[in-house]
C-alpha cells in the first residue's frame, strides 16, 4: 500500500472531519443545475408556440408564435389573416413589442410595402379576396441582452380602418 502523500490530512480529506456542510452544499448546488435542465426539458422556458387569434366579421387573424423566448435563440411567428369578405388594402400594424430587443431576419412573403407608425412597424398586404387566407412568416432573433416581460399589440386594419387588435405578452428569459 502507497504512503499517504504529505499534504494530506486524512482525518479532514477523507474524513471530511469539520467539513460535513461541505458535502451538502456541493450536492446542493448539484441538484439545482439538476432542476435547471429538467425545467428547460419540460420546456418552462422554452419556445413552443401558442396561438392566439381574433375574429371579425370582415376577417379573422390567428398568431401563431411562442409566448416564452431564451436570449440569442430564433424562432419564427406566422399570422395568418383569412378574409371573411374582400379585403381591398390590409394592413397589419406590429407595436414595438414585436420589435425592441429582436432582430427580425426574414419576412416572407414580402408585404407590398413596410413603413412606421408612431414606432410601430407598418406592413402593407394588399388585396385579400373574400375567403382567401394571407400568410405572413417573420423570423426572429433574439438579442441576448434582452430580458423580461413585454406586451405584443397586432392591429389588422382594412382602408386605414381597424379591424381588430390582438393583445398577447411575451417573456424573454436570460
Amino acid at each position: 500500500m502507497p504512503d499517504i502523500p504529505d499534504t494530506i490530512v486524512v482525518r479532514r480529506h477523507r474524513d471530511l472531519v469539520g467539513r460535513r456542510h461541505e458535502i451538502w452544499v456541493r450536492r446542493g448546488l448539484l441538484a439545482l443545475v439538476g432542476a435547471v435542465l429538467a425545467l428547460g426539458l419540460a420546456d418552462v422556458f422554452g419556445q413552443s408556440p401558442t396561438t392566439d387569434k381574433a375574429e371579425a366579421d370582415a376577417a379573422t387573424l390567428k398568431i401563431v408564435a411562442p409566448a416564452s423566448i431564451r436570449g440569442g435563440l430564433m424562432y419564427q411567428c406566422r399570422f395568418d389573416v383569412h378574409a371573411n369578405r374582400e379585403l381591398k388594402k390590409a394592413t397589419l400594424v406590429l407595436d414595438k413589442g414585436w420589435l425592441q430587443g429582436l432582430t427580425i431576419n426574414t419576412i416572407e412573403p414580402s408585404p407590398l410595402g413596410e413603413g412606421s407608425r408612431n414606432g410601430s412597424l407598418v406592413l402593407e398586404l394588399g388585396h385579400i379576396p373574400a375567403g382567401d387566407v394571407y400568410s405572413l412568416y417573420i423570423q426572429y432573433q433574439v438579442n441576448p441582452t434582452t430580458v423580461g416581460r413585454r406586451s405584443q399589440v397586432a392591429e389588422l386594419a382594412d382602408n386605414g380602418k381597424t379591424i381588430f387588435r390582438i393583445h398577447r405578452k411575451l417573456t424573454v428569459f436570460p
